[in-house]
């Protein structure tokens, strides 16, 4: 390869570090949740000659009512993937080559084990769900793979888990619908490509920043972004633009420490950065980096002693084993993460049978990502109806205007947010929300919200500081 496809790639890689800040519409669901668990009032004491009454069973929680025709079979012709007995997909992962060291194969689990529960509650019109073909992207080979998955697989649609997403315009441009692990922008724009969140706007002003030192004691921020990409870059200036913003709301808060030069690898280390930082008394770090780039600035804040007196802020470090392994580095750190954690448990069907299909398998990150991908893809089928195609799945899924995974992500309006909503409002989130877990002796605990109703929200129209709100979005 030559020194400019190098350059390209890793200014690409250095795009996974973004803080994709996941927003939602609140809708109605501010009610949902589970609710409070009481005791049971105890029961009145019987006379000596008369027999205790027996308590009363506790009733059965319904099953949820199954849509009436998802058993309709119809005879399909013509569209790929399908047959009498079958609907087949595709997935192009990111395996061999992964820059990251996290596991993104576990992305392919998270569907299948989702299209195992439908197939053991009866599929979907008379026929099962298949993930027929796992296509290796190797990093380098997004476009080949796609361009191959076009061409020669015998699929209706295409799951996505990679690093670089070169073949977005190949897969959109045939009509395939595709789902996938949104950490590009490459999902923005085009019609048949659909994330497990939404196109952000990672530059935009707002208080959940601010918002978080005021819940921690902290008043001197530092910032970090890879100086070899321009997302991450913007980033980290939308996290000072809003910190400096909100700073009179913020208790004085104040920017100390501002480096969008690091590259990607942070190869030479961050001892003159975290100097500086430690001379100006920085208590709190947010970046845009990924969670080896964390695991660098947390070593060098123990080699300087100074560990202990600085929270970090992580953008992508959800992950159970990489934290057990650095337990000691990350021990208060907070971590944003996309989805209803596994640590927190809401009133959702979703989630129940998440814990179910998947209890043989090491929960990671793009686990439930694929998961969600599959259940998005399934009510896609359902609402196209029996005689679908994939134009009819594409136009059934942009209908869907309030979706959240049955409350496990923010709801996403897929009718109208399509474009990055950088330079158009009306694309974006009705709320921009916050979920974060704490890491606490190598493991996670659920910070933000309340029992039941994990989000902390803030209206996107409303520019004023005010204080979020704690919200469920299960229906």
């Amino acid at each position: 390869m030559t020194a400019r496809w190098w350059k390209l790639i890793f200014a690409a890689l250095a795009v996974l570090a973004l803080v994709a800040t996941a927003c939602g519409n609140a809708g109605n669901d501010d009610e949902g949740g589970a609710p409070a668990a009481t005791a049971a009032p105890a029961p009145e004491e019987a006379p000596d000659d008369e027999p205790a009454p027996e308590p009363e069973a506790e009733p059965e929680p319904e099953e949820p009512k199954e849509p009436e025709h998802r058993h309709d079979f119809v005879p399909i012709s013509g569209v790929p993937g399908v047959n009498d007995d079958e609907i087949k997909v595709t997935s192009i992962v990111t395996i061999s080559n992964n820059t990251l060291g996290t596991n993104i194969a576990a992305y392919n689990d998270g569907i299948e084990a989702y299209f195992n529960f439908i197939n053991e509650t009866g599929g979907i019109y008379g026929r099962e769900l298949v993930l027929a073909n796992k296509r290796d992207d190797q990093l380098f080979m997004n476009l080949p793979e796609s361009l191959a998955m076009v061409e020669e697989d015998d699929s209706l649609a295409a799951f996505v888990a990679t690093l670089l997403f070169f073949g977005a315009d190949t897969l959109n441009d045939a009509g395939v619908p595709t789902f996938g692990w949104n950490i590009h922008n490459e999902f923005a724009d085009r019609r048949n490509i659909f994330g497990n969140i939404a196109p952000s706007c990672i530059g935009c002003i707002h208080q959940l920043f601010p918002y978080i030192a005021t819940q921690v004691g902290a008043s001197k921020a530092g910032i970090f972004g890879y100086g070899n990409s321009e997302n991450s870059k913007v980033c980290a200036e939308g996290t000072r633009d809003s910190i400096e913003h909100y700073s009179a709301e913020a208790g004085g808060m104040t920017v100390e420490f501002f480096d969008t030069a690091i590259e990607f690898g942070l190869a030479g280390g961050v001892a003159p950065q975290v100097s500086e930082m430690k001379d100006k008394g920085v208590d709190i770090i947010y970046t845009c980096l990924d969670l080896n780039g964390m695991r660098t600035i947390a070593q060098e804040l123990v080699k300087q002693d100074y560990r202990d007196q600085v929270i970090m802020y992580h953008p992508n470090t959800y992950n159970h084993e990489f934290v057990a392994a650095n337990a000691d580095l990350f021990e208060g750190d907070l971590v944003f993460v996309q989805f209803v954690p596994f640590e927190a448990e809401i009133d959702s069907e979703l989630q129940r049978r998440f814990f179910e299909y998947t209890a043989d398998l090491k929960l990671e990150e793009q686990t439930i990502v694929g998961w969600l991908n599959a259940h998005l893809f399934y009510e896609g089928l359902l609402a196209a109806g029996p005689e679908f195609d994939r134009a009819s799945l594409v136009d059934a899924l942009r209908g869907f205007d309030d979706y959240s995974h049955d409350g496990l992500t923010n709801p996403i309006d897929f009718s109208r947010q399509i474009a990055l909503p950088n330079d158009n409002p009306d694309a974006d989130y009705e709320y921009r929300c916050i979920n974060a877990v704490e890491i606490v002796d190598g493991a996670f605990e659920q910070w933000t919200g309340e029992p039941g109703k994990p989000w902390m929200c803030w209206e996107v129209v409303r520019e004023d500081w005010h204080e979020p709100e704690a919200f469920s979005f299960v229906n």
